[in-house]
């Protein structure tokens, strides 16, 4: 039997002590509320509703895809018309002070915040760290390149590399915290790496396949903790791995939250083509008739087969499942399981997927070990924090994308918006729910200020760029809802949003078809959001920075009236005047064919606002007589300024790996290092390539000293 808890929540968290509210409201008449979220008695009451939604989908589809053939995703119900969470990446916070990070040293390190002397991660907020390849405290730097985690002491004269720490092979996408003795690296895994392959690397010396199974090839998040205070010898105390692929993660006061969003597993379904009988339709000659006739059949068997499977499913197969290595004491000691009680998992009043979305807490003051908590059916996609809550969006999967018959209010487009409270360090408390029209571009669409959520999302009639227009809505807490409050429309119709800021009572959101509008947003009364002012000119920036009192530098790209994309340009905007917004200053970047990290990463750029500094790393094409077009990558930086313009200060490039063999693992023939991130410590620009550190001199970016990691 079903209870009823506070609000709907269409995700999954298992967070360590986190507080939801009870809802005493019972479903009227036996109908499910769809703002309620409902828990379950115990595990058989869990295992009866997973079970009966599969059931539903298998007997109408023949599979768990929601469609009558293979791959897609966890769909609607048989003959129900609730949504299910789509599987965009994310991982959004904003500024809770309006967004707008420090201008003089960059912005904070969520870890004590910068310091007068040195740059941290380029964050949204100030105060809530985000998680990056690289972190500093002004004294050391960690690194993570090529599947090792480097020590850089940069205490003294000239940096020093202390140590470098093998983490495993087959990692990508690692990404850290870093707070005081403690690191906590965050490792997307390929999903074959736990596969049931011969020579079958592991990361730790734990056999995975054996607490996972042979068949699990879904990703896997691996949330590994360093010790390093002893800069010369950094050690592994614990990997904890877990049944999900890692989404996003914030950290307040050495407090980190991380969203790992995971699928059903263990499940040996089988598609109705594997039952097709192939040779039947060769040989009756392949007309259509005949192939429906059986693909009726394979269906029908696929059924069978697969509703059996689903019978003999365990909560295991349902619910997010961990292995933990402690290492603190030398000899692993392993202990594995689910990651949450029956008792504390919901479901939305409404159908919204089998998969789930899970926020684990970590204490980096403690230790790394799995919690209990709350988890809720369903998918997430963009995460946002301010000091105080985190929020979830998610965006579910519409039914009318997939039919041309759908009527056009069906094929508009819905973003859920879950609150939750993070001010106390053991727990996170769900809070409330609300929605917005249209989609998010990505984290920076939300800003948290004065207790309202802003968020900038765009809409359209299924995808019909035709029909698309933006909107800014604020949304305010009201007892267990995330209300409306205030809307404005109508910004660039046609197009939809390519960049967004919001920075104290003002958003600016770019739009682009074939001109970039640049919409200064007026939200000082949150209930009645205005359009302020607008400015059109080509191209359009993907990432807004405040380099100063109503200035705004833009990342993106140069363009023609016609709307063709040219070469990279930063260009600089003065705000000053919300109804005229205007372009002071811009300049090209490389090549036509250049590209930049920065245009979809914001990590990726620097702002040293005491020397007016912007830095960027960039790929570009050249042109040699003798080996014709090569690529080449390296980090420009720019004198940024309202008077003077926008000018180049220098370039910095790393000196190219000596390769061992042509196919080299990483490199192949011809290799120019990426670099990915620029930091400032004294008077030194720290480049940051998976070959080693550069410092060059703040002043000039000129060579002064180069670190090189070890290759192998």
């Amino acid at each position: 039997m079903s209870r009823p808890f506070a609000l709907a929540l269409p995700a999954f968290l298992f967070i360590g002590a986190l507080a939801t509210g009870c809802s005493d409201r019972d479903p009227p008449g036996g109908d499910l509320d769809p703002r309620v979220l409902y828990g379950f008695d115990g595990c058989d009451d869990l295992l009866s509703y997973t079970k009966g939604e599969a059931k539903g989908l298998i007997e109408k589809y023949g599979n768990l895809h929601g469609h009558d053939y293979s791959g897609g995703w966890f769909g609607e119900p048989a003959g129900g018309d609730g949504l299910t969470g789509s599987g965009t990446d994310g991982g959004g916070e904003s500024g809770g002070d309006g967004g707008e990070a420090p201008q003089d040293g960059g912005d904070d390190n969520g870890d004590g915040g910068n310091g007068d002397d040195y740059s941290g991660t380029n964050v949204q907020e100030a105060g809530v760290d985000e998680p990056d390849i690289v972190k500093t405290d002004g004294e050391r730097i960690l690194a993570f390149a090529r599947g090792k985690l480097h020590f850089v002491d940069v205490s003294g004269a000239s940096p020093t590399l202390r140590s470098s720490l093998e983490l495993g092979a087959d990692l990508y996408d690692a990404q850290l915290f870093m707070h005081e003795d403690r690191a906590l690296l965050l490792v997307r895994t390929w999903p074959h790496y736990y596969g049931d392959w011969d020579g079958a690397p592991q990361p730790a010396g734990v056999d995975l396949q054996q607490y996972f199974g042979p068949d699990y090839y879904n990703g896997v998040t691996r949330l590994i903790e360093v010790d390093i205070s002893n800069p010369d010898a950094m050690k592994i105390v614990s990997n904890l791995h877990i049944t999900g692929d890692l989404v996003s993660a914030r950290m307040v006061d050495g407090v980190a939250r991380v969203v790992v969003r995971s699928q059903p597993n263990g499940l040996k379904l089988k598609e109705p083509y594997e039952f097709f009988d192939y040779e039947a339709y060769e040989q009756g000659g392949a007309s259509e008739a005949l192939y429906d006739h059986l693909w009726q059949i394979a269906l029908s068997q696929s059924k069978v087969y697969n509703t059996a499977v689903i019978d003999g499913s365990t909560i295991e197969n349902w619910l997010p499942r961990y292995v933990r290595e402690d290492l603190s004491q030398g000899q692993a000691s392993i202990t594995t399981g689910v990651l949450l009680a029956c008792d504390d998992v919901m479901h939305p009043g409404v159908y919204s997927g089998l998969s789930t979305l899970g926020v684990l807490t970590v204490d980096l003051d403690g230790h790394l070990t799995p919690t209990g908590g709350v988890g809720v059916f369903s998918q997430g996609e963009t995460v946002y924090a301010s000091k105080q809550n985190l929020y979830v969006a998610t965006t579910p999967w519409n039914p009318a994308d997939w039919d041309p018959e759908a009527s056009a209010e069906a094929q508009g487009h819905t973003t859920y918006i879950h609150k939750f409270d993070i001010q106390d360090r053991s727990r996170a408390a769900y809070v409330a729910s609300g929605s917005v029209r249209g989609w998010l571009l990505s984290q920076w669409a939300m800003s948290e200020y004065e207790g309202d959520l802003r968020v900038a999302s765009t809409d359209s009639l299924g995808w019909d760029t035709e029909t698309s227009e933006s909107f800014v809505s604020v949304l305010r807490q009201e007892g267990d809802e995330l209300q409306q409050i205030g809307q404005v429309g109508g910004l660039g119709k046609t197009e939809q949003i390519h960049g967004v800021r919001f920075i104290g009572d003002k958003g600016y959101v770019v739009t682009f078809r074939q001109t970039d509008p640049l919409y200064t947003v007026d939200v000082s009364d949150p209930t009645q959001p205005v359009v302020a002012g607008e400015l059109k000119i080509p191209g359009f920036s993907a990432y807004l920075h405040p380099v100063g009192e109503d200035l705004l530098l833009g990342v993106g790209r140069d363009g023609t009236e016609e709307g063709q994309l040219l070469g990279l340009q930063l260009a600089l905007f003065d705000v000053s005047d919300d109804a005229a917004p205007k372009q002071l200053h811009k300049t090209a970047i490389g090549s036509e064919w250049g590209w930049s990290e920065a245009l979809f990463d914001h990590k990726a750029f620097l702002w040293w606002g005491k020397t007016g500094l912007a830095m960027l790393p960039l790929e570009w094409s050249s042109h040699d007589d003798n080996l014709g077009y090569t690529w080449e990558q390296g980090a420009f930086g720019f004198r940024v300024d309202a008077e003077d313009g926008i000018s180049l200060v220098g370039e910095i490039q790393h000196p190219e790996p000596v390769v061992d063999e042509c196919w080299d693992e990483y490199y192949g023939c011809y290799y120019s290092p990426m670099l990915r991130r620029s930091i400032v410590i004294g008077e030194q620009v720290f480049t940051l390539s998976d070959v080693g550190l550069k410092a060059s001199a703040l002043a000039d970016l000129s060579d002064a000293h180069w670190v090189e990691f070890p290759q192998h």
